[in-house]
């Protein structure tokens, strides 16, 4: 009988944290802000385990002040956390390697911040970023001279 109660009360309080880690809905799309040409997130959500690939890219605002050109970065976040059904928040990565149709294992990953998401709805959200390079990189790694930018953006599908 105790045995019974105990199990009970364990899954009476494992049972709501559960359902907060389950997305609200399926976000797969490429998200963006309309006012902000030129950047945007496309996001993956792999159904049965909630798992996300999201790659953001976007241009160093460096290069963009000091002679009118972009370089464009790229940053990965392989996974994540949903800590509610709308709001998954996870590592962010920049990688350097062969293009995959070539042989070799010469890929290197540096975690550099974080990505979180804030979806409002199926179609709207927020994206808030911190982004920094690790301390003493030597200069071929891929996270060397970047720029550290944190920020939020406003951020909806992209309507095709």
């Amino acid at each position: 009988m105790i045995r019974s109660l105990i199990t009970a009360a364990l899954l009476a309080i494992a049972w709501p944290a559960a359902a907060q880690t389950t997305p609200a809905a399926n976000y797969t799309d490429m998200w963006w802000n309309p006012s902000e040409s030129g950047w945007g997130v496309s996001f993956v959500q792999h159904a049965g385990s909630n798992q996300v690939f999201a790659v953001w890219y976007t241009y160093d605002p460096r290069e963009l002040a000091a002679s009118g050109r972009s370089k464009p970065l790229w940053f990965v976040m392989p996974g994540g956390t949903w800590t509610s059904p709308t709001r998954i928040t996870g590592s962010a990565y920049v990688t350097n390697g062969l293009p995959f149709n070539q042989s070799g294992s010469s890929l290197r990953t540096n975690p550099v911040g974080t990505l979180t998401f804030d979806f409002a709805s199926a179609s709207s959200g927020t994206f808030t970023y911190s982004v920094a390079p690790p301390t003493g990189l030597a200069a071929s790694d891929p996270a060397f001279n970047l720029p550290a930018m944190s920020g939020s953006k406003s951020i909806q599908r992209q309507s095709f």
